[in-house]
């Protein structure tokens, strides 16, 4: 899995203690649905806004970083 934005999601997903169908039926999406942003098939920054913020507050994760990194990143 080299893309950065499934990276981030795995990581902080397992930071929280979450699998991956926890965190699928919690957004109300089967598992291979949420495995494909993890594995970088789908992209957050080209889903539907209301999915991405759907994963962002779940993951506690700021939207502008998940899909534009950090200032230490660029």
């Amino acid at each position: 899995m080299s893309d950065r934005e499934g990276k981030i999601l795995r990581d902080r997903r397992l930071e929280l203690g979450f699998t991956q169908e926890q965190v699928a039926l919690e957004l109300g999406m089967n598992t291979h649905q949420y495995q494909r942003y993890e594995y970088g098939e789908h992209k957050i920054s080209n889903c539907p806004m209301r999915i991405g913020l759907r994963i962002c507050a779940l993951l506690e994760l700021d939207p502008y970083e998940l899909v534009f990194g950090s200032e230490d990143e660029n």
